[in-house]
């Protein structure tokens, strides 16, 4: 299976997603006609990001806003007091239905945690005069060989929050009782906390009594509780409560998500218009920016059980469609595409949310595949103050744009950014690029010319070309070794 690109080189001096300005956004794009999630997991950790099939990397040093990779450790994740306050909120209304009057629930980056800001734009820079064409992998054979080239099936994987409560969490207190207990009660949350953890110890096999002494062990402890203890406080399936909140993780290739389409449409207009004051955008906008991915979904022994690719989440409350987080799962990562909601629920601060809830994503997919560790937030932009909301979840680390290196965001590179918005992150000079093309690299760049592909060597002999193009030389340059001698170029 191969990725097939088609190479724009350097777009410029287009309008800025983020100071607005009319002419001062410079980046390079390519069209992917398919892609490998591998192939786009290490385009990611050299700095490009997709906006559907559109592929762009911004010239850090020259544009006006630099736009760090920056991606949070997921499974070192700490959680804020803000943030425990916005899970307590959503489960407070969940169980009650009571709206917090004192909270008007705007997050500081209007609930987007994903957005790219002017990505629609940027997509729009480079319509492919190639579209027709419709290549697939399936289709590209080399001089000598042909090529085969599974299809895979579209999987939906359903993620509820169903575990039951024991019984015997609650207390069995008697009014007859000749004696006032004047203790401290231990609060409800507390008790069901206590039984989910006795669960979760006796599905893991463990005996009565080493149950027992573990929950001597830490009693009186201060133990602090993790994100999924915070989302498990949610009223349970055998609980009364005023609603029910389902999350459903569908692949955008999958028949469940085309019967959802037209009702996740309606929200993101709804919320482009309300959120965002965007004139009302049709169905070929949508789907065109978060439906259309090149990312081929892939299953099996190397993927968790609802495979690598593109999904949303999609966030129900009773039968209402909410919010919609859109994703990539890779295979080290899960990334942050968009996020958008209904905004009659803004006051349940849905963007950072959902930001948690696909942080604790990314730690159940951890258990499935090992390798997947980290939760991609797309970019940083600390040039821009209403995107710097993105450090607030720790730890996070952003990518250097020189040596492609990842640096903790702490105080220290702060500095640097409040310095020079465009900065070398990695403080070793003799530092340098690790997964550079080297000239003698380039003749095995893989090139496509109709069907076919080959080495660029071959094409160089079959064109007559003396030296390499420079559009081969600036594309092997931006897209690093790996995915030069992986990818195919297509060259017409």
């Amino acid at each position: 299976m191969f990725s097939i690109v088609d190479f724009y080189g350097k777009q410029s001096n287009y309008s800025c997603g983020y100071c607005k300005q009319s002419s001062s956004c410079q980046s390079h794009g390519m069209w992917a006609h398919t892609m490998t999630v591998d192939d786009y997991q290490d385009l990611i950790d050299r700095g490009w990001r997709r906006s559907g099939c559109y592929c762009y990397k911004p010239e850090m040093s020259s544009t006006c806003c630099p736009a760090y990779t920056i991606k949070c450790d997921a499974m070192n994740f700490k959680l804020s007091k803000s943030h425990k306050k916005i899970i307590k909120r959503m489960n407070k209304f969940l169980k009650d239905g009571q709206r917090d009057k004192n909270n008007s629930g705007v997050s500081s980056h209007g609930g987007t945690l994903g957005d790219i800001g002017g990505d629609l734009e940027m997509g729009d820079l480079a319509k492919n005069p190639r579209n027709n064409l419709n290549i697939s992998s399936s289709d590209v054979v080399p001089c000598n060989e042909t090529v085969s080239v599974p299809r895979p099936v579209p999987v939906t994987e359903k993620l509820t929050d169903t575990k039951k409560v024991s019984k015997s969490s609650t207390l069995n207190l008697s009014s007859n009782s000749p004696e006032v207990d004047t203790s401290p009660k231990p609060k409800k949350a507390k008790l069901l906390r206590i039984a989910r953890k006795r669960e979760k110890l006796v599905r893991k096999g463990f005996s009565v009594d080493e149950i027992e002494r573990n929950m001597r062990e830490v009693k009186g402890k201060n133990v602090e509780k993790s994100l999924e203890d915070f989302l498990d406080e949610a009223p349970k399936e055998d609980e009364e409560a005023a609603h029910r909140l389902k999350l459903v993780t569908v692949c955008t290739a999958s028949d469940e998500f085309k019967r959802s389409l037209e009702v996740s449409f309606v929200l993101y207009k709804k919320y482009q218009t309300e959120v965002h004051n965007d004139p009302p955008l049709m169905l070929e906008d949508y789907t065109d920016f978060l439906v259309k991915s090149p990312l081929k979904f892939t299953i099996g022994q190397n993927a968790p059980s609802c495979g690598l690719g593109s999904f949303h989440q999609q966030y129900w409350l009773d039968d209402r469609l909410i919010a919609v987080g859109v994703i990539d799962i890779l295979s080290h990562c899960v990334s942050s595409v968009y996020f958008f909601y209904d905004p009659e629920f803004r006051f349940l601060s849905l963007g950072t949310y959902g930001s948690l809830r696909e942080i604790a994503f990314t730690r159940k997919l951890q258990q499935q595949l090992d390798s997947i560790t980290s939760y991609y937030m797309g970019f940083y932009i600390h040039s821009c103050p209403k995107m710097r909301y993105k450090s607030n979840l720790s730890p996070s680390h952003l990518l250097c744009p020189e040596v492609f290196s990842w640096h903790a965001l702490d105080d220290s590179i702060i500095r640097k950014l409040d310095a020079n918005k465009y900065s070398r992150l990695n403080e070793d000079s003799e530092a340098t690029d690790q997964g550079a093309v080297q000239q003698n690299d380039l003749v095995n760049v893989l090139v496509l010319n109709g069907s076919t592909y080959m080495r660029y060597s071959s094409y160089m002999e079959m064109e007559n070309l003396t030296t390499p193009e420079e559009i081969v030389l600036t594309y092997s340059k931006l897209v690093g070794k790996a995915c030069a001698l992986r990818m195919l170029l297509y060259r017409g």
